[in-house]
């Protein structure tokens, strides 16, 4: 943002593995004080595999939702929609990272049919582009309780990495747990956003990944925040800088330019193309 600009004040709230519920304000005491000040914008995000799990969606996820409208003030709450895993979900069973923020049962035990005895949750997920899929139909699901903008970042992660089509199957399981249709024809196609040789996520080996970004994946998520909050072009953002990667896995290799061009058109096209979807208004230019 600075680099295209606009000055910023940011502050954070946040709880490794932990579900959005246990650091709504009532709960945590960092979120709390942080609500008792004044914001233009609070942007929310859940646990990774959370809104892919119907039952969890209603007892966690629209609740703290509600709960941050509640006392969001004059800001606009902003939903981060995330990513799938690099190949979907590669167990049976949901995780649950830290057991103290799911205080309203574990999101294995919230599959139904349970995951244990069946493989309906695993199938429903079990690719990137089904778990991309699943999540982001949660989050335009948690959008309907009021919020005000969903960042679309899982989508602009389809976009680079040149999904061309939601499987069948797991389509139809997914959509049979809405009464409402997706508000967006998903994967979106943007010209000049794919390179599927960009490493979004950490990764361990040549052939392990894990589920969090990378210093490209860090840069795709900013770029698709800031013109998702100030409704202008990433275009010519500064490079990411060093310190956003990992602290964990192997290094992260360069960015050249043209990488850099690459995500910002991602980025770009992915939050114009969401448009109504995403909460901005009908007249909505980037």
């Amino acid at each position: 943002a600075e680099s295209l600009g606009s000055d910023v004040e940011v502050a954070n709230s946040t709880i490794g593995g932990c579900t959005l519920y246990a650091q709504q304000a009532e709960f945590d005491n960092a979120t709390a004080a942080l609500l008792g000040q004044v914001w233009d914008y609070i942007v929310v995000q859940d646990y990774s595999l959370l809104p892919a799990v119907r039952k969890a969606r209603e007892v966690y996820l629209e609740p703290a939702v509600r709960g941050f409208i509640s006392r969001k003030g004059q800001a606009k709450v902003v939903l981060y929609l995330t990513w799938g895993y690099h190949s979907g979900l590669d167990s049976s069973c949901p995780s649950s990272d830290n057991a103290e923020c799911f205080p309203l049962g574990t999101l294995e035990n919230l599959t139904d049919p349970n995951c244990n005895a069946s493989n309906a949750f695993h199938d429903s997920i079990g690719t990137f582009e089904c778990m991309g899929y699943a999540v982001a139909r949660g989050y335009f699901a948690a959008n309907g309780v009021g919020a005000d903008l969903v960042a679309p970042c899982g989508l602009a992660w389809q976009v680079v990495r040149g999904t061309k089509a939601i499987p069948e199957a797991c389509m139809a399981t997914i959509d049979a747990q809405y009464d409402q249709p997706c508000p967006l024809s998903l994967p979106l196609q943007v010209p000049g956003g794919m390179d599927e040789a960009i490493e979004l996520y950490i990764k361990w080996s040549d052939t392990v990944h894990d589920k969090h970004q990378s210093l490209a994946g860090c840069y795709l998520n900013a770029l698709v925040l800031y013109t998702t909050i100030f409704g202008r072009s990433p275009m010519g953002a500064a490079p990411p800088n060093a310190s956003w990667g990992p602290r964990w896995g192997m290094p992260d290799a360069p960015l050249t330019d043209a990488n850099l061009l690459t995500l910002q058109m991602a980025a770009l096209g992915t939050v114009r193309q969401c448009g109504v979807a995403c909460g901005q208004a009908a007249d909505f230019v980037v």
